[in-house]
């Protein structure tokens, strides 16, 4: 193996792609749904559609839940629900979200944002999974209206899990909807000259070692 000239890198060369794969691609303005991953209630788990990848920039996503008089084992709530979504390689995405409750049945509603590594659903519940790391703690619980439960973060490409969590009582049945925002993470306004001056800079430490 060659060894490494040192005396060569002392202007080294930045890859102007590197950057600029973290500003992330154009999306359309356009809607879809988001597959529910897995809900949780007292009765159980019921597995639905996972990974589903994040290909437009807003999605939609909801559940009608039927109170069992219980709350899941373990925890203080009577539902979990799981929207596992993808972001793309070579993207980096602000994320946001709101739930609408309207005058449904449910209360104490709750949403949380983590990475997602692999494993049963839901993760969350009270308790972060092995190799799974928290984006966004669980929000202020609410009981009606809208409400904006995950503030912009940013997320670079990976697997993410939108849980939600709350009550319903026995008998009663509560729907909620909610919007899951994407944007492009822009590059800063002076990127493009700091690149072409590193770039001239690399240039230019070439032609003296030449």
């Amino acid at each position: 193996m060659a060894k490494l000239n040192h005396s060569r890198s002392r202007y080294p060369l930045v890859s102007t792609a590197s950057l600029l794969m973290l500003a992330g691609g154009t999306a359309l303005a356009q809607s879809t749904s988001v597959p529910l991953g897995a809900t949780t209630t007292s009765n159980g788990t019921t597995y639905f559609n996972t990974d589903p990848t994040l290909t437009l920039p807003n999605y939609t996503y909801g559940n009608t839940v039927t109170g069992t008089g219980a709350n899941v084992a373990g925890t203080s709530s009577s539902f979990f629900d799981d929207y596992v979504f993808t972001i793309a390689a070579s993207t980096a995405d602000s994320v946001t979200s709101t739930i609408n409750l309207g005058a449904s049945q449910i209360t104490n509603l709750q949403a949380s944002i983590y990475s997602y590594s692999g494993g049963s659903l839901p993760l969350y519940g009270t308790t972060l999974p092995p190799g799974s790391v928290e984006e966004d703690g669980w929000s202020t619980p609410f009981s009606f209206g809208s409400y904006s439960v995950i503030a912009p973060i940013t997320l670079q490409a990976g697997t993410y899990t939108l849980e939600v969590r709350g009550d319903v009582a026995n008998g009663n049945s509560g729907s909620y909807s909610g919007v899951l925002d994407l944007t492009s993470v822009p590059l800063p306004a002076g990127m493009p000259l700091l690149l072409s001056g590193v770039a001239g800079l690399a240039f230019w430490g070439r032609r003296r070692l030449a």
